[in-house]
């Protein structure tokens, strides 16, 4: 099975386009609207320019994700109307469940993914905290065993001794989001 973020082109489908969906799956948006529930939902974590927006509703437009529809104004040129497709929902779904392989983005992407499980009443908060604890959890372990064979005097003890104290403070925040 294609990992979610993963299409079948192997292209990677970039967080940013699945906010997008979620959004659509709240019902259709033209792109100024759409642009306009990220700022104000997501501002303090999340930032995408008017110009990225576009281009990746193009992007999930291409590849079945979303459909357009033209819908006529009065004294202005017609503007595209999206909403999510059948196959969207379906990729939004398993993106929204999946917990994030990579620390990284854990700050960004995590919160994104609580947002969406709230505010669109979805089931499996608690599984997906659960399974990011894991994957937090094997990280760690991951970790500690490189770091037996480094000297504690030497430059890649601090690093390894910062990326632990990140992954302990993930894994106090999870928990936090759980209760």
């Amino acid at each position: 099975m294609d990992h979610p973020m993963v299409k079948r082109m192997g292209q990677r489908r970039l967080p940013q386009e699945y906010v997008l969906l979620g959004f659509l799956f709240q019902g259709e948006m033209h792109g100024y609207d759409l642009h306009q529930r990220v700022e104000e939902a997501l501002s303090r974590i999340w930032y995408v320019g008017m110009s990225n927006l576009y281009a990746a509703l193009k992007r999930l437009e291409e590849a079945g994700h979303v459909a357009a529809t033209l819908m006529p104004q009065e004294t202005y040129p017609a503007r595209k109307v999206y909403h999510i497709t059948p196959t969207g929902r379906e990729r939004f779904l398993e993106w929204v469940r999946e917990p994030l392989p990579s620390m990284r983005d854990m700050r960004v992407e995590f919160p994104a993914k609580l947002y969406f499980f709230r505010s669109l009443g979805l089931e499996g908060e608690d599984e997906l905290i659960a399974a990011q604890e894991a994957v937090c959890r094997e990280r760690l372990e991951q970790l500690e065993s490189g770091a037996r064979a480094i000297p504690p005097n030497d430059f890649n003890h601090l690093v390894f001794d910062f990326r632990r104290r990140q992954i302990e403070a993930i894994l106090d925040w999870l928990a936090a989001c759980r209760r």
